[in-house]
């Protein structure tokens, strides 16, 4: 007897479901042989990070930290993340977890107080590394190895909420919200250079590899500002409509990237030419319209990584192709992302 046709269509759709099963992981391991590293996804809900094997494409290990983390960045030698523990509503936190990479152990827990909600984070050398204390609208040189806050250096704005370091760490850029400007600092000596308007609500910011520009991404009113380091006037404003984020810059300087957390997109902004030159809409998700928050560039120039915060994961882009080349999980709504050379 001839089987039936909702048999037949069964029958297809189980070798369907068993040869993509087979055949996904093999595309997604060929795509990512021959990037490696640690790439740490920062979960703000799970109160953890995601470390990922970037050679296999596995998430290999979660580690708790304290509360509400939103940030990370990774030491120059790549073996250290620290990672800030910010705030859930009502409940503000007031410490540092420093995680040693790969192996995920967790080497310390630095308590600020009485400084509070620490956001945003850069190396400043082997040592150091600087912070934002947002609720006292202030940026914090702390050792890591001490947990001693050795500077502080006063914002004169509220929500002084994320962070770009020069290369030559001779300045120091942080957005502020509430003001909707960039505020631009000696970093040596702490004094303010300029309080620097940008736009509504401006929260991503980022510096040029060669400290010429700085871009701002300001959510509010979907446009991106172009900042010029020498005069620290905004020489370009750009509309980029769903929700600007967060900005971080090709190694190459010559476009900043900047993910947009109500389209669902990774937009390259080329600071020369002053305009968006490509959109890449994420695809391979396992939800309709991701909502896209952290991006941190390989050092190749081609790949991105990009978290998803209602997907609980994170993305490898390649940005000359536009594709998405692998989904990893994550936990609990991902958001900051870095990527370290150490390997597992």
């Amino acid at each position: 007897m001839p089987p039936s046709n909702h048999s037949l269509a069964l029958v297809i759709a189980v070798s369907t479901a068993l040869f993509t099963a087979l055949l996904v992981p093999a595309l997604v391991r060929a795509a990512g042989a021959k990037l490696t590293g640690t790439i740490v996804v920062v979960n703000q809900k799970s109160d953890s990070i995601t470390l990922v094997d970037l050679a296999t494409l596995e998430a290999y290990r979660h580690v708790k930290v304290v509360a509400a983390p939103h940030e990370a960045a990774v030491s120059p030698d790549g073996r250290t993340v620290v990672v800030t523990n910010y705030a859930r509503p009502g409940e503000p936190q007031r410490w540092l977890s420093v995680i040693a990479l790969p192996s995920g152990e967790t080497l310390r827990t630095i308590d600020l107080a009485p400084f509070r909600k620490p956001h945003d984070v850069r190396w400043v050398d082997a040592e150091r590394v600087v912070c934002t204390a947002e609720a006292d609208s202030a940026l914090l040189v702390v050792h890591v190895g001490t947990g001693a806050v050795e500077r502080v250096i006063p914002t004169g704005n509220a929500l002084s909420h994320m962070l770009a370091l020069s290369t030559d760490r001779r300045r120091i850029y942080c957005s502020n919200m509430t003001a909707g400007s960039v505020s631009a600092f000696d970093f040596a000596t702490g004094k303010k250079l300029a309080d620097i308007p940008t736009g509504k609500e401006c929260e991503g910011v980022g510096v040029s590899p060669d400290g010429r520009w700085v871009v701002a991404g300001n959510r509010a009113e979907d446009t991106i500002s172009i900042i010029d380091a020498e005069s620290l006037k905004v020489v370009a404003r750009v509309a980029s409509p769903g929700f600007p984020y967060r900005v971080q810059f090709t190694p190459d300087g010559r476009h900043a990237l900047v993910p947009h957390a109500q389209s669902g997109a990774l937009v390259m902004l080329d600071v020369v030419k002053r305009k968006v030159t490509r959109v890449i809409t994420l695809s391979g998700t396992q939800v309709e319209d991701p909502s896209t928050a952290g991006v941190f560039p390989h050092p190749d120039g081609r790949h991105a990584f990009v978290t998803v915060r209602n997907d609980d994961s994170v993305l490898v882009l390649d940005l000359a192709t536009g594709k998405t080349i692998a989904r990893v999980p994550a936990q609990a709504s991902p958001d900051g992302v870095a990527w370290s050379p150490i390997g597992r």
